[in-house]
């Protein structure tokens, strides 16, 4: 995802009835292949290999329904951090779609989904591991997707977020899905009074109904259902930050220009992350988080606001403490890695010299591939 192009991370919607996006840009705009900015590559804890897709390649076959034996992850990877990981990139949504063989000719499908690039099978398949529902789909030229629809299976999702609560706009989102989701259980929406009333909670989730839905249900405004109010509490567990920041969040190396410095070369170290101005409240809270006495590193624009980290002390002393605690999971861990070299070639003065800003150089170009 380009951090240019940053929205309301909200939620992650279905365009139609059958394609998963990332929605609601500050622009305005959706991309229409769902691709991630960082994609996590492995939730090994011991993981050292930098280039995963390669091996995958060389030693794994994709499968959409059979998970190559595994030993359990449950002990690595904390429930909180699931919650922060899916706040950053699941997706909740209701497919609604044409089908003469139900009673009211209409088919409606509840959806929970989390997709990467599909150089990253290993990790979905980690996290259908961790769930244990739910099944892998090829999704677009470069993309999987792992989904879970089933009424049974979504039980499984549905209980986990009731007990480790989202805490991004998300939870707005989950909320709507989770209404829907009982009617369905209850098979309600199998005649048209309860149909109506997933189409009415549907239109106020992620990005509402298509044109075609609403030309389909002309009355979709009068049963338009009341959107529940978002009010942010708190970042509950510091395995959620570890979860959201593996998804939405950037370790950056900028290197400009100086007239003070000795190699006319100035190296700057940035923390940040970038979200839609409705998650205003969470950034300011990150500066409490992370026990940041100064807020300013907040930085607002008009439908974007965002957190950026670039005093070396508080990197030094702050951030890279935290991620080591608490890992960043995936390719993304890799960037930190390098970040973190980088932090102590700075402290120790090495990028004062040619050979030290040569190195810096080198690990830059490798970052955030």
């Amino acid at each position: 995802m380009i951090e240019k192009e940053m929205g309301y991370r909200g939620s992650k919607s279905n365009k139609g009835n059958t394609l998963f996006v990332k929605e609601q840009r500050v622009d305005g705009s959706y991309v229409k292949k769902l691709t991630l900015r960082y994609t996590l590559t492995g939730f090994e804890r011991n993981y050292q290999v930098k280039i995963l897709s390669n091996q995958i390649n060389q030693i794994r076959t994709y499968s959409a329904n059979n998970i190559s034996q595994k030993k359990d992850v449950m002990g690595l990877i904390n429930p909180w951090f699931m919650t922060g990981f899916t706040d950053a990139e699941g997706t909740f949504s209701i497919s609604i779609q044409h089908n003469e063989n139900y009673d009211t000719n209409w088919r409606v499908k509840p959806v929970f989904a989390i997709g990467l690039h599909s150089k990253d099978l290993d990790i979905l398949e980690n996290l259908k591991y961790f769930w244990k529902v739910g099944n892998i789909h090829k999704h677009g030229k470069h993309s999987l997707q792992y989904r879970v629809e089933s009424i049974k299976d979504l039980q499984v999702i549905i209980d986990h977020f009731d007990g480790y609560p989202l805490v991004t706009c998300k939870r707005v989102d989950y909320d709507i899905f989770k209404q829907a989701f009982i009617l369905i259980k209850e098979r309600k929406h199998l005649k048209d009074p309860g149909l109506l009333k997933v189409v009415g909670l549907k239109s106020i989730l992620n990005l509402g109904l298509t044109t075609k839905l609403k030309q389909e249900f002309p009355t979709w405004k009068d049963i338009e259902a009341n959107k529940p109010e978002y009010i942010f509490k708190d970042i509950p567990n510091p395995q959620w930050m570890a979860g959201f920041s593996s998804g939405d969040s950037s370790f950056n190396i900028k290197i400009s220009k100086s007239l003070t410095s000795k190699l006319s070369t100035r190296v700057q170290l940035r923390f940040s992350i970038d979200l839609h101005i409705r998650e205003k409240e969470l950034i300011n809270f990150c500066v409490k988080f992370f026990n940041l006495t100064e807020d300013k590193y907040v930085y607002l624009k008009s439908n974007s606001v965002s957190l950026q980290i670039t005093n070396l002390k508080d990197i030094s002393n702050v951030i890279i403490p935290f991620f080591k605690k608490y890992p960043i999971k995936g390719k993304k861990s890799l960037d930190f890695i390098e970040f973190d070299k980088v932090v102590t070639m700075v402290n120790n003065k090495q990028h004062l010299t040619q050979e030290g800003l040569d190195q810096i150089l080198t690990i830059k170009s490798s970052m955030n591939q």
